[in-house]
């Protein structure tokens, strides 16, 4: 018979008070875990029982200003995912090749991804239709199971690098990055679907389950406020701007001045944001390889980046407004008070500053002729008589200490000298535009409170925005931020900036039919060897009723034509000035001969003999020739140039009796030739000339070396060079 010891019955007793005590514990965990931290728990099951496939919301379209265009879209794609544990171990291999092979993708890296001890893996993305039934083909006829084919989007611009640098791009998750895409996600993104399915312990999934589609939100359709037609004459002419004068990169800017509206907006160097991260010039292509890692994030923020709105330099003499409009608000002068003298340079402290004109002064001038003249010393004595806290009062009022207010991301603000330690030289060559930064808009925003009578307007971009049922969410209205100068000082300085135009430095911006006024710039950024030239022109037009302001920027200009804006972006301005104008039916404002010479409407020669067409074209002054030898009765089939089109007296008429390849010919350079060299250059090549203004050729609108047709028509712009800066 045994019996139990006391130190027995310690023992017991403490075995007894331990496991009562982990009992007690692992009650009060069981109490946690099923009732206090149940919501937890249950979520964290749902989690392990089920899996979320998440599918892509359509992206709202971006439309240009007609509602018409298509500038971005989405389109239904597919993403083919894999549930590694679900697909046999000893099939994998087997999978992996026939899904690389239908995707055109590395064995290897697929098969890497089905090994995984992952949920879920993307095996592709952004698949178009015709692969994802492949694969659907494959999966159905061979049993496969963990490969899913589900629905995406692809974000497409169909103008391709039209407009890139506002509109941005998406990332591979359809988040908008830069531009409109960034600035506007929240609208256009939507909100994601989802199918929810179950699965065991194990993460496979189990059969004879239901998925649940919850289907996606599209995102809202954006409505823009710019013209793709007005943006395709920009970009043309700023791309041939860009390329013949050598320049780092240019920018132009249009607005509507009453509204704010920007009508176009350009970059150059651009890029396709169907492909953002390919370089997309031929000399970024050229050294692509030679970059490292960092060199080339640095080149494609580059590329990518709006300069319009993200880049400050140094304005040059567009800035002078902002001086005329604060000594005429300030009653210091009156545009037509001849109280200012050029002598060539005036001194400021230690520093010499130079008119541009100091080889042959100015002499006696009023302020309109100082703006005409673009006269350095007028601006520096209109500052003096100010003084540096009235001066920086207008600074402040013009909004250049800050920002415009676009709704487009990576805008910067103006540079300004600080008015506490502002001197007597920053004064003089402020007044003129030097030693502070804006960019290239704040300068078009400038330019639109002269044209609509002293108002500054916040600039837009985007007037609409439309949810998927089609109904305005959203109509954005122009905004007057403030009234800057008086209705009279706004006309003063648009009376003389319109003679800048008519008899001053901006000649070369003239057109036919429209009254414009104008201004030209040539700003300095940096000093001595460094110094890098930024050519500009602005201008305005109809002069009677103001419908854009266009401002032109080209960053280091290296080309044989100089640095002047007169002479680089004077000619561009007007160009795309006439175009718009047009395009948008803006009357003219008066008729006038285009230039001494004599022109006459081609007629159509198509279904005529060729003696019938000799005869008809010598009547007008016209002379035809062919490719090939011409028989008296052949018929012709077609002419160069086309029927409609206006001609001096003495132009070639080319006209060709069959489809046979029509002949070309490189364009000659002949600018800065007389206007007589030049006729006699293009018809030496077989090309027609048309002539605006007279003097020297200071721009043609077909770059030398390109070929064309022979019996095309060259339009070139002379002017007097002799009296531009």
């Amino acid at each position: 018979m045994s019996y139990v010891t006391l130190k027995n019955q310690k023992r017991i007793s403490i075995m007894m008070i331990v496991t009562s005590l982990l009992l007690f514990l692992l009650f009060i965990r069981l109490f946690f875990i099923q009732i206090l931290d149940l919501d937890n728990y249950k979520e964290k099951a749902y989690e392990q029982q089920t899996r979320e496939r998440n599918i892509s919301a359509k992206r709202g379209t971006i439309y240009d200003a007609t509602g018409e265009k298509v500038l971005a879209q989405s389109v239904s794609v597919n993403i083919i995912t894999a549930v590694p544990n679900s697909i046999d171990k000893e099939d994998k291999e087997k999978v992996a090749e026939k899904l690389a092979e239908i995707l055109e993708k590395d064995k290897d890296e697929v098969l890497a991804k089905l090994n995984k001890n992952s949920s879920t893996e993307i095996i592709a993305s952004k698949v178009n239709q015709e692969k994802a039934e492949q694969v659907l083909k494959y999966i159905e006829e061979e049993e496969v199971s963990g490969i899913r084919v589900d629905e995406d989007t692809l974000r497409v611009y169909p103008y391709k690098e039209l407009l890139a640098q506002v509109l941005g791009f998406v990332g591979t998750d359809n988040q908008g990055l830069y531009g409109i895409e960034s600035y506007y996600d929240d609208d256009l993104a939507g909100i994601p679907g989802k199918i929810v399915g179950s699965t065991d312990g194990k993460g496979r999934e189990t059969p004879f389950t239901n998925e649940q589609y919850i289907a996606p939100i599209q995102g809202k359709d954006i409505v823009l406020t710019i013209d793709a037609t007005i943006q395709g004459i920009v970009e043309k002419y700023l791309t041939k701007a860009v390329k013949e004068n050598v320049a780092e990169y240019g920018m132009i800017v249009v607005l509507r001045p009453s509204t704010g509206e920007v009508l176009a907006m350009a970059n150059y160097p651009t890029f396709d944001p169907n492909d953002p991260f390919t370089p997309y010039t031929d000399e970024l292509k050229a050294k692509w390889d030679s970059l490292s890692k960092d060199e080339r994030t640095q080149e494609l923020y580059g590329m990518w980046r709006n300069k319009a709105i993200s880049d400050t330099q140094e304005p040059g003499s567009t800035f002078k407004i902002v001086t005329a409009t604060a000594a005429l608000e300030e009653n210091i002068v009156g545009i037509d008070d001849k109280v200012f003298n050029c002598q060539g340079s005036m001194k400021i402290g230690t520093w010499d500053i130079k008119c541009w004109r100091y080889y042959s002064p100015h002499g006696s001038e009023s302020l309109r002729e100082g703006i005409l003249n673009s006269c350095n010393p007028v601006f520096m004595q209109v500052s003096q008589k100010m003084g540096i806290d009235t001066f920086c009062k207008y600074i402040s009022a013009f909004n250049l200490d800050s920002k415009t207010g676009i709704d487009l991301p990576g805008e910067m603000p103006g540079i300004m000298h600080d008015p506490a330690s502002m001197t007597a030289v920053d004064l003089a060559t402020t007044s003129f535009g030097q030693t502070i930064q804006i960019t290239t808009l704040q300068t078009a925003v400038n330019y639109a409170a002269v044209a609509n009578g002293g108002y500054l307007v916040q600039p837009y971009v985007v007037k609409e925005i439309k949810s998927g049922s089609g109904n305005y969410d959203k109509k954005i209205e122009s905004k007057v931020v403030k009234q800057i100068m008086s209705e009279k000082t706004a006309s003063e300085v648009l009376s003389a900036l319109e003679d800048t135009v008519t008899v001053g430095t901006g000649k070369s911006a003239k057109i036919n039919g429209y009254r414009i006024a104008g201004k030209t710039a040539t700003g300095e950024n940096g000093r001595g060897d460094n110094t890098k030239y930024l050519a500009g022109f602005v201008g305005i037009a109809p002069v009677s009723s103001p419908e854009i302001v266009v401002m032109m920027n080209l960053y280091n200009p290296t080309g044989p034509s100089g640095h002047g804006g007169a002479t680089l972006c004077g000619p561009v301005v007007g160009s795309i000035i006439d175009e718009t104008l047009r395009y948008l039916e803006v009357p003219t404002d008066y008729t006038v001969e285009e230039n001494t010479i004599k022109e006459t409407i081609v007629p159509d020669l198509k279904g005529l003999t060729v003696s019938e067409a000799r005869v008809q074209l010598l009547e007008q002054g016209f002379e035809l020739a062919g490719d090939v030898v011409l028989n008296d009765e052949d018929i012709i089939q077609d002419q160069i140039p086309k029927n409609g089109a206006s001609l001096m007296e003495g132009s070639v008429i080319r006209v060709y009796i069959d489809d046979s390849t029509k002949q070309t010919v490189a364009v000659p350079d002949v600018r800065n030739k007389t206007q007589s060299e030049a006729i006699e250059e293009f018809r030496k090549s077989g090309l027609n000339v048309r002539i605006v203004g007279s003097g020297y050729v200071l721009n043609q609108d077909v770059t030398p070396g390109e070929i064309i047709e022979k019996g095309s028509i060259i339009t070139i712009k002379c002017v007097d060079t002799t009296e531009l800066p």
